[in-house]
C-alpha cells in the first residue's frame, strides 16, 4: 500500500508564496479568527535595577497569533511599585493610546502590555504570515499524530526502519530545498523575521517548522533513523549549548598537554569539526555524535587523571574510541614502520609484528562509531595492514630473498601506459572488484600491483598509498570522468 505524503500543507503554502496564488484575503481572516478568538498586539517590557537606577527594555510589538508572541500566564508575584510608576511613560515612549489596553505581569519584573486590535488593521502581509505560521503549527500537530499511528500499526522492524527513513528523507529534501532558496547568511538569519513579513518571512517560518519535525522524528524515533541524512541545525545548537563547558575545558587541556605537532593536531581533528560547524555545512548523525561522544570520553579522561595523561595515554585512547581518520593509520604504520627499520631480520621484524597483531587483535573499541564512516575501523585498518606486512615478509623468505637483495641486478621494470588519473585508474579498478571481475580478497596487493604496473600521463612513479587513498575516497569527478569509457565498453559487446 502507498504511503500517504504528509507534507502536502507545507507544499501548498510554498506554491502559494512562489506563484503569488495566495488565500483570498476574507479566506485567511475566517481562518486566523477560528485560531483565536482575541486579536491584539502584545508588547513585553523587561525592568531592571542596576546601580541603584531602574533600566527597562522591551521587544518589538506582535500580534497573539505571532510565534514570537510572549505567554500570557498571569502569575502572583509581588511588583515593584518603582517599577508601575514608569508604565505611562514607557506608552508614551512607544506611542500606545491610555485606553483599551490591558496590562499582565508575568514574573515581577515582567509586564505585558495587551493593545486590543482587529484582524482587519492588520496589514496583509502581517496576515498572510501569520496564516502560514497558524497552518503549519496546527498542520505540525496533525502530522506528528498521523506518524505516530502509522508507527504503532506496524509490526516488523524493516517495515518501521524503512517508514521513518522515507519520512525523514521526505523532510530533508523539502528542508534542503527551502533553505537554498532562503540562503541565509548566518545561523541567527533564518530563525530572524522582519517588521515586514516578506516572502522570505514566510518562508522562514515554513523551514522553521519542518525543522520542527525532523528534531521531533529524531527525538521520538531515535533508533530507526537513518544516521547518514544530515542533522537539523537546531539539534546542533542545543547540542552545542550543552557541551559548550566540556568542549572548552578539553581544549584547554589538550593545550596543556606535552604533546608533539602530529598528536595534536590529531586529537584536535574532532574537536575542530564540532567548533566550525557552519549553517551551510552538511554533517550526518553519524559524524555528529561521534564527535559529541569523543569531546565526553576526553572530558571524563582529563577529569579523572589529567596529570597523567600523556602522549602515549592519547595515542592509546584515540585508538579505543575508533578514531579511524587516514592520517592517524598513517602515523600509526609510520611508527611501526621506523621500529621494524631498527630490526636488522625479516624474523625480528615478523616477531613484532605478530607481537603488534596480537596487541591490536585484543585491544577493545569502546566507540560503535567511526569518525570515518567511510572506510573501516582503525582496528581492521592496522590489522590488515600488519597482516599484509607479515605476507610480504614471508613470501619475500619463500623466494630465497634477504636484507642483502641487490636491487641492481634485475632488469627496469617495464610499465603500462594509460590515459587515466592515478584517481581515475584506482576507481576502476574498485569497480572490477565490486562487480568480482578481480575476486582478490588482499587489498594491500591491488594497491601494490597499481603502483608497480601502471604510470599515467602525469606520474612515472604511482605510490601505494596514494592508490589506496583514492581507493576508499573516491571523488565525484573521477566516477563522472570514468562513466564514459564503462558506456563505450559495452557498446564494444553489442
Amino acid at each position: 500500500m502507498k504511503q500517504k505524503y504528509i507534507l502536502g500543507i507545507y507544499d501548498k503554502l510554498i506554491n502559494e508564496i512562489k506563484y503569488n496564488k495566495k488565500t483570498t484575503d476574507s479566506g485567511i481572516i475566517a481562518y486566523l479568527k477560528n485560531c483565536s478568538n482575541e486579536s491584539h498586539y502584545l508588547y513585553k517590557i523587561k525592568f531592571s535595577r542596576k546601580q541603584g537606577d531602574i533600566k527597562y527594555a522591551y521587544q518589538k510589538r506582535v500580534h497573539n497569533l505571532h510565534p514570537n508572541a510572549p505567554e500570557l500566564i498571569n502569575s502572583d508575584c509581588d511588583i515593584n511599585p518603582e517599577f508601575k510608576k514608569l508604565i505611562p511613560l514607557i506608552l508614551k515612549e512607544l506611542n500606545i493610546p491610555d485606553s483599551n489596553l490591558e496590562f499582565c505581569w508575568t514574573e515581577h519584573n515582567i509586564l505585558i502590555v495587551k493593545q486590543h486590535c482587529t484582524l482587519e488593521e492588520l496589514s496583509k502581509e502581517n496576515r498572510f504570515f501569520l496564516y502560514c505560521f497558524q497552518t503549519v503549527f496546527i498542520g505540525n500537530s496533525s502530522i506528528k499524530e498521523s506518524l505516530n499511528d502509522k508507527f504503532f500499526s506496524l509490526k516488523k522492524e524493516e517495515e518501521i526502519e524503512l517508514f521513518i527513513h522515507r519520512k525523514q528523507n521526505a523532510l530533508q529534501n523539502l528542508s534542503h530545498a527551502l533553505f537554498k532558496v532562503i540562503n541565509p547568511d548566518n545561523p541567527a538569519d533564518i530563525y530572524t523575521f522582519s517588521a515586514d513579513y516578506t516572502k522570505m518571512d514566510c518562508l522562514k517560518i515554513i523551514y522553521l517548522y519542518l525543522e520542527k519535525l525532523l528534531v521531533f522524528i529524531e527525538t521520538e524515533y531515535h533508533t530507526y533513523l537513518n544516521v547518514n541524512n544530515k542533522v537539523p541545525y537546531r539539534s546542533i545548537l542545543v547540542k552545542e549549548l550543552e557541551i559548550e563547558n566540556k568542549l572548552n575545558f578539553v581544549k584547554s587541556c589538550l593545550m596543556d598537554c606535552n604533546l608533539n605537532d602530529e598528536v595534536f593536531k590529531l586529537a584536535y581533528q574532532p574537536l575542530l569539526k564540532i567548533a566550525t560547524i557552519k549553517i551551510q555545512k552538511n554533517i550526518t548523525y553519524n559524524e555528529f555524535y561521534y564527535c559529541i561522544e569523543y569531546i565526553k570520553e576526553l572530558y571524563s579522561l582529563f577529569q579523572q587523571n589529567k596529570k597523567t595523561v600523556t602522549e602515549s595515554v592519547i595515542k592509546h585512547w584515540l585508538f579505543e574510541l575508533n578514531f579511524n581518520s587516514l592520517d592517524f593509520f598513517d602515523y600509526k604504520t609510520d611508527e611501526i614502520t621506523k621500529n621494524l627499520e631498527l630490526l636488522e631480520s625479516d624474523i625480528e621484524k615478523t616477531d613484532l609484528l605478530f607481537h603488534l597483531l596480537k596487541k591490536f587483535n585484543q585491544s577493545r573499541i569502546t566507540n560503535f562509531r567511526k569518525f570515518n564512516q567511510k572506510i573501516p575501523s582503525i582496528k581492521d585498518q592496522l590489522t590488515s595492514w600488519i597482516e599484509e606486512e607479515i605476507e610480504y615478509l614471508s613470501r619475500r623468505k619463500n623466494l630465497g630473498i634477504n636484507n642483502n637483495y641487490n636491487a641492481n641486478s634485475t632488469e627496469a621494470k617495464v610499465k603500462i601506459q594509460t590515459s587515466l588519473s592515478v584517481a581515475q585508474l584506482t576507481y576502476f579498478f574498485k569497480i572490477l572488484m565490486k562487480v568480482k571481475i578481480i575476486i582478490h580478497k588482499n587489498n594491500a596487493d591491488i594497491f601494490r600491483f597499481i603502483a608497480e604496473n601502471f604510470n599515467t600521463k602525469s606520474s612515472t612513479q604511482i605510490s601505494a598509498d596514494s592508490v589506496k587513498n583514492n581507493f576508499y575516497n573516491a571523488d565525484t569527478n573521477s566516477k563522472l570522468r570514468i562513466r564514459p569509457f564503462i558506456i563505450e565498453l559495452l557498446n564494444l559487446t553489442k
